[in-house]
């Protein structure tokens, strides 16, 4: 990971409740994993990018781990909240800190209700899943 990257993903932890709080001029929002961290992104239109790497796709999830305790973050998106998980992304095999590329495909129709999953990971443990509604 470059030495740029590793930095502004350090900064977008410093910047998630700022974030989050500006929700009028973002496209997306970030929620917390259980008792830290690291985070999720959803990003329901395209535009700017929570995490900090200038626009995002709509329709999408990432998955950020910002502290290197020995468990990564990944993100889960249930569409239509039917407990079928449609998307998954994952910081599993990087070093923190990482944001995982944005997962993405159109979801129609506009509005359609969303879950996301923030979990933490460690091999095939999964540690307190916390989750976020939303709409596509």
């Amino acid at each position: 990971m470059s030495k740029a990257r590793a930095a502004s993903v350090t900064l977008c932890a410093f910047a998630l409740g700022l974030v989050t709080a500006n929700s009028a001029s973002a496209a997306g929002w970030t929620y917390g994993a259980y008792e830290g961290g690291g985070y999720g992104v959803w990003n329901y239109d395209p535009g700017p990018d929570p995490i900090g790497y200038g626009d995002a796709p709509g329709d999408a999830i990432a998955a950020c781990d910002i502290s290197a305790d020995g468990w990564g973050i990944e993100v889960r998106l249930d569409i239509g909240r039917d407990g079928d998980i449609d998307r998954t992304v994952s910081t599993r095999g990087h070093s923190s800190p990482y944001c995982s590329d944005y997962k993405t495909g159109d979801i129609s129709p506009e509005g359609t209700p969303v879950r996301v999953w923030v979990v933490k990971v460690n091999g095939s443990t999964d540690y307190h899943p916390v989750y976020k509604d939303g709409n596509a």
